[in-house]
């Protein structure tokens, strides 16, 4: 699912299975404009989740602001409601400097890649 807002403004969320363990990838700028788009994709993975864990691929990921932060938050609070552990991976830039700001590096659970996740998923 992808929104286009403007011509330099577009975000996608996409998820595919790796073995058993689901990945939602996101790409793009993460604002307010899009975390609908985040959010009915995180909507459609829970619902399809098979596995107690959920990998959320910020890697392209250009821009994240307060409303994508709380939509991340939503995705936490949804996992630690469902027993399903949720790690973000590929946090980066504005992301990386926005979580630390706020203090959330250690409210997530934060690894460098896809791969790193899926071994210790």
């Amino acid at each position: 699912m992808s929104i286009e807002n403007g011509p330099e403004s577009v975000f996608t969320a996409t998820s595919g299975l790796h073995g058993t363990t689901l990945v939602v990838q996101a790409s793009g700028e993460l604002d307010y404009y899009h975390t609908p788009v985040l959010r009915a994709e995180l909507d459609k993975a829970w619902k399809a989740l098979r596995s107690p864990t959920l990998i959320l691929d910020l890697s392209a990921l250009t821009f994240c602001d307060s409303s994508g932060m709380g939509e991340l938050l939503q995705a936490r609070h949804h996992g630690l409601n469902e027993g399903v552990r949720l790690i973000l991976t590929g946090v980066q830039g504005n992301l990386a400097r926005r979580l630390n700001l706020a203090g959330l590096t250690q409210v997530f659970e934060v690894l460098p890649s896809v791969t790193d996740a899926l071994e210790v998923a």
